[in-house]
């Protein structure tokens, strides 16, 4: 494992494990930052220094790996035989109004959490599982509750402040349909949609203050 895991200079700074694998290997952040360095194992007192440092390195950490394997595994074993009785049972969570929430996202590695961490209020849950969630800026969007975790932060400050969104990359004006120019867009409060100021009519020349709802919300009663 330390000849693998060590970047080495005649594999053009990679390590063997990237080689076999195109991916560097999952490892905890104390151990990635101990065998960090770039070796050259031509060099004999290089090696011999090397394969000290990583001998006394698993000799303290292998323990506690064991044993983590282990609990995973008895985790697997109990979980294993609850679905083959038929005992296991899907949590269900039911997000109401008001709730915060996280929004989940891709690990990048088994030993990361999927939980993001922005933090999102519910505005609305719709019956097809979807959820009307807004930040703290106001802005509004929708996702699936399957990619939402509840928060259980207390003391969470739910103050809106409009004057924090920003305009997302690509958001398209509704009147000129390009996505140039997001400094002079305003967003609409109700449908997060992007309007350029100068398109409107009459042009707005100064960004207002407080909430603004677009023209076709206004007509349509929102």
């Amino acid at each position: 494992m330390g000849y693998r895991f060590s970047r080495q200079a005649s594999l053009a700074s990679f390590s063997p494990y990237f080689l076999l694998y195109g991916r560097d290997p999952d490892l905890p952040a104390a151990i990635r930052r101990e065998s960090s360095e770039m070796v050259n194992l031509d060099d004999p007192d290089m090696w011999v220094r090397v394969c000290s440092q990583r001998g006394v390195l698993f000799r303290r950490v292998m323990l506690a790996a064991f044993e983590n394997l282990a609990i995973a595994q008895h985790r697997d074993t109990l979980r294993y035989a609850t679905i083959r009785a038929r005992g296991y049972r899907l949590s269900i969570r039911r997000f109401r109004v008001g709730d915060y929430v996280y929004l989940q996202q891709t690990a990048p590695t088994t030993l990361d959490v999927t939980a993001g961490r922005t933090i999102l209020r519910v505005r609305e849950v719709l019956p097809s599982g979807v959820l009307m969630l807004e930040g703290r800026d106001g802005v509004v969007w929708k996702d699936h509750v399957r990619n939402c975790a509840p928060c259980h932060l207390p003391n969470l400050d739910g103050t809106m402040d409009s004057s924090l969104a920003i305009v997302r990359a690509g958001l398209r004006c509704m009147l000129c349909g390009s996505a140039d120019q997001a400094a002079h867009m305003l967003v609409c409060d109700r449908r997060s949609r992007g309007w350029h100021m100068s398109c409107l009519t009459p042009p707005i020349d100064v960004v207002p203050t407080g909430r603004w709802v677009c023209p076709r919300c206004t007509s349509e009663g929102r």
